[in-house]
Protein backbone atom coordinates (compact mmCIF):
# COMPACT_ATOMS: atom_id res chain seq x y z
CA UNK A 1 0.00 0.00 0.00
CA UNK A 2 0.99 3.83 -0.55
CA UNK A 3 1.46 6.02 1.58
CA UNK A 4 -0.69 9.02 1.43
CA UNK A 5 2.39 11.14 3.48
CA UNK A 6 4.30 12.57 0.42
CA UNK A 7 7.60 12.73 2.73
CA UNK A 8 6.91 9.43 4.52
CA UNK A 9 9.95 8.22 5.00
CA UNK A 10 11.84 11.54 5.54
CA UNK A 11 12.40 13.11 8.49
CA UNK A 12 10.37 16.55 9.78
CA UNK A 13 12.46 19.49 8.33
CA UNK A 14 14.52 21.23 11.29
CA UNK A 15 14.87 25.31 11.33
CA UNK A 16 18.76 25.77 11.69
CA UNK A 17 18.75 29.05 14.41
CA UNK A 18 22.12 29.64 14.79
CA UNK A 19 22.98 31.70 11.94
CA UNK A 20 19.74 33.74 13.59
CA UNK A 21 21.90 33.94 16.71
CA UNK A 22 24.99 35.49 14.78
CA UNK A 23 23.02 38.23 13.15
CA UNK A 24 21.47 39.35 16.74
CA UNK A 25 25.00 39.39 18.26
CA UNK A 26 26.36 41.29 15.53
CA UNK A 27 23.46 44.03 15.32
CA UNK A 28 24.32 44.19 19.58
CA UNK A 29 27.96 44.46 18.24
CA UNK A 30 26.91 47.13 15.84
CA UNK A 31 24.69 49.30 18.41
CA UNK A 32 27.03 49.56 21.25
CA UNK A 33 29.70 50.51 19.22
CA UNK A 34 27.81 53.29 17.70
CA UNK A 35 25.89 54.79 20.73
CA UNK A 36 27.31 57.66 22.04
CA UNK A 37 27.91 57.39 25.66
CA UNK A 38 27.25 60.52 27.84
CA UNK A 39 30.48 62.04 29.61
CA UNK A 40 31.33 61.36 33.27
CA UNK A 41 32.14 64.10 35.42
CA UNK A 42 35.39 63.25 35.43
CA UNK A 43 35.85 63.72 31.76
CA UNK A 44 34.08 67.69 32.10
CA UNK A 45 35.92 70.77 33.06
CA UNK A 46 35.59 71.83 36.35
CA UNK A 47 37.35 73.50 38.25
CA UNK A 48 37.16 72.00 41.82
CA UNK A 49 37.51 74.05 44.98
CA UNK A 50 41.24 73.91 46.69
CA UNK A 51 44.73 75.73 46.06
CA UNK A 52 43.62 78.06 42.55
CA UNK A 53 47.12 79.76 41.16
CA UNK A 54 46.72 83.31 40.33
CA UNK A 55 48.25 85.35 38.07
CA UNK A 56 50.84 87.18 39.85
CA UNK A 57 51.12 90.37 37.90
CA UNK A 58 47.34 90.89 38.28
CA UNK A 59 46.27 93.15 40.93
CA UNK A 60 42.88 93.51 42.71
CA UNK A 61 40.92 96.75 43.44
CA UNK A 62 39.01 96.61 46.74
CA UNK A 63 35.16 97.45 47.18
CA UNK A 64 34.19 100.73 48.12
CA UNK A 65 31.18 100.70 51.09
CA UNK A 66 29.35 104.17 50.85
CA UNK A 67 27.39 104.53 54.06
CA UNK A 68 24.19 106.83 54.17
CA UNK A 69 23.41 107.71 57.65
CA UNK A 70 19.67 108.81 59.20
CA UNK A 71 21.05 112.70 59.43
CA UNK A 72 22.38 112.41 55.44
CA UNK A 73 25.76 111.89 56.13
CA UNK A 74 27.54 109.99 53.34
CA UNK A 75 30.73 107.94 54.46
CA UNK A 76 33.08 105.87 52.36
CA UNK A 77 34.25 103.13 54.19
CA UNK A 78 33.72 104.31 57.61
CA UNK A 79 35.09 107.64 56.68
CA UNK A 80 32.95 110.93 56.98
CA UNK A 81 33.14 112.50 53.24
CA UNK A 82 29.95 114.87 52.64
CA UNK A 83 27.80 115.83 56.17
CA UNK A 84 26.10 118.49 55.05
CA UNK A 85 22.66 116.63 53.52
CA UNK A 86 21.70 120.11 51.61
CA UNK A 87 24.76 119.83 49.42
CA UNK A 88 23.51 117.42 46.94
CA UNK A 89 26.54 117.40 44.49
CA UNK A 90 28.55 115.84 47.40
CA UNK A 91 31.85 117.17 45.87
CA UNK A 92 34.22 114.61 48.20
CA UNK A 93 32.50 111.86 47.32
CA UNK A 94 32.69 112.54 43.84
CA UNK A 95 36.49 113.17 44.08
CA UNK A 96 36.84 110.38 46.07
CA UNK A 97 34.79 107.69 43.37
CA UNK A 98 36.36 109.01 40.77
CA UNK A 99 40.08 108.54 41.82
CA UNK A 100 38.76 104.85 42.59
CA UNK A 101 37.27 104.03 39.17
CA UNK A 102 40.84 106.03 37.68
CA UNK A 103 42.92 103.44 39.34
CA UNK A 104 40.45 100.38 38.65
CA UNK A 105 40.85 101.16 35.11
CA UNK A 106 45.02 101.35 34.94
CA UNK A 107 44.67 98.24 36.96
CA UNK A 108 42.28 96.54 34.70
CA UNK A 109 39.79 95.36 36.83
CA UNK A 110 36.14 96.06 37.97
CA UNK A 111 34.72 98.52 40.38
CA UNK A 112 32.44 97.63 43.05
CA UNK A 113 30.62 99.64 44.90
CA UNK A 114 28.03 98.68 48.09
CA UNK A 115 25.60 101.41 49.46
CA UNK A 116 23.87 100.96 52.61
CA UNK A 117 21.29 103.18 52.96
CA UNK A 118 19.96 103.91 56.94
CA UNK A 119 15.94 103.44 56.42
CA UNK A 120 15.74 106.68 58.27
CA UNK A 121 17.56 108.48 55.73
CA UNK A 122 15.76 110.86 52.60
CA UNK A 123 15.51 109.04 49.65
CA UNK A 124 16.80 112.17 47.33
CA UNK A 125 20.23 111.35 49.39
CA UNK A 126 20.18 107.84 48.25
CA UNK A 127 19.83 109.20 44.37
CA UNK A 128 22.79 111.60 44.78
CA UNK A 129 25.41 109.00 45.85
CA UNK A 130 23.80 106.78 42.73
CA UNK A 131 23.70 110.36 40.53
CA UNK A 132 27.84 110.15 41.69
CA UNK A 133 28.31 107.03 40.76
CA UNK A 134 27.31 107.60 37.11
CA UNK A 135 29.49 110.49 37.00
CA UNK A 136 32.70 108.01 38.11
CA UNK A 137 31.39 105.94 35.41
CA UNK A 138 30.72 103.01 38.18
CA UNK A 139 28.50 100.67 36.68
CA UNK A 140 28.71 97.73 39.40
CA UNK A 141 26.27 98.82 42.20
CA UNK A 142 25.24 96.95 44.88
CA UNK A 143 22.64 97.61 47.90
CA UNK A 144 23.02 96.23 51.51
CA UNK A 145 20.38 95.89 53.95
Amino acid sequence: MASSDPFGDQQEPELDISPLIDVAFLLLIYFLVTTTLQKSEADLSLTLPGIAQEDSREVKIDQMLVEINSDGVVLVNEEITDSDPNDRDLPNLTERLSRYSASAQVANTETQVIIDCDEEAVGQRFVDVLNVCSKADIKNVSLAQ
